[in-house]
């Protein structure tokens, strides 16, 4: 079976070599690296010009999840796995991720995921929940698309990625999966996704994600009740970066560790 990793990105030159290198350097050589890139300004295209194996075209869309259906046309492989530009895989494990599709029943998995905090240069291990689609009702957080692949067939089968969220593409899709079959679970890390300010997933589209997320869940006629709490605790968290980001502005509080929560913090120890 052949794997197509697809990757959108925007100038993330610092990090996509990184990613490009975790992909070449896999165990399994049957695979195919499909990079969409959205016009980037910086050293990116310098950069994909260094590897002949890439597919890769740079021009203007309509966002991430655009990028990714551009990606998802391209691709011939019957296995497709998705990391952004600035998140790169765990060495070895394609082999493992076929030795699981051989299994005709399994149409999606999940593995594990390594926070990788860029200012720190510490990596905190995270398994990932089981996945169901009450559990992600009940928590949209629990999503880990890092260490996801799928069969292409069934990411054609539900019309491939929504373009109309810019932040929960990979919610809407796993409620969409999780509605026809659940994923495999592997108990293993496949992935790094690395924390750092200019990611989008930061403060200031916490409030963008809080109403795609309503919005979803509005769609799958989740109760009020039950979409008030999501969001409160999605506003909580907002709020504490708030507060972080006002004690790091009058030195109280250190920079470099605003984005790992208290329960992470024992990873810090030693």
């Amino acid at each position: 079976m052949k794997i197509s990793i697809i990757t959108p990105s925007f100038n993330q030159g610092k990090y996509i070599e990184q990613n490009i290198l975790s992909v070449l350097n896999q165990n399994y050589t049957n695979f195919e690296h499909i990079i969409i890139d959205g016009g980037s300004t910086d050293n990116t295209l310098e950069i994909l010009r260094k590897y002949p194996h890439l597919k890769w075209i740079s021009e203007p869309d309509e966002g991430q999840a655009d990028a990714l259906n551009k990606g998802l046309k391209l691709a011939t492989g019957e296995i497709i796995g998705w990391i952004n530009s600035d998140d790169y895989y765990e060495n070895d494990i394609f082999y493992t991720v076929i030795n699981e599709f051989k299994d005709n029943d399994v149409k999606w998995l999940c593995g594990n995921i390594l926070f990788k905090y860029e200012e720190l240069n510490i990596f905190i291990p995270d398994k990932t929940p089981l996945i169901t689609y009450n559990a992600l009702i009940k928590n949209p957080d629990i999503v880990r698309q890092q260490a996801a692949f799928y069969r292409k067939d069934i990411l054609i089968s539900i019309g491939g990625f929504n373009k109309s969220y810019y932040m929960v593409m990979d919610y809407d899709l796993w409620i969409k999966l999780s509605k026809m079959t659940n994923p495999k679970m592997v108990d293993k890390v496949f992935a790094i996704f690395r924390i750092h300010d200019e990611q989008k997933s930061t403060e200031k589209n916490i409030k963008k994600q809080i109403i795609e997320i309503n919005e979803i869940l509005r769609n799958e006629n989740v109760s009020f009740i039950r979409r008030f709490l999501i969001g409160l605790k999605k506003q909580f968290y907002y709020l504490k970066l708030k507060i972080k980001k006002y004690l790091i502005s009058i030195g109280i509080f250190n920079k470099k560790y605003s984005y790992i929560s208290f329960s992470k913090r024992k990873f810090l120890k030693g």
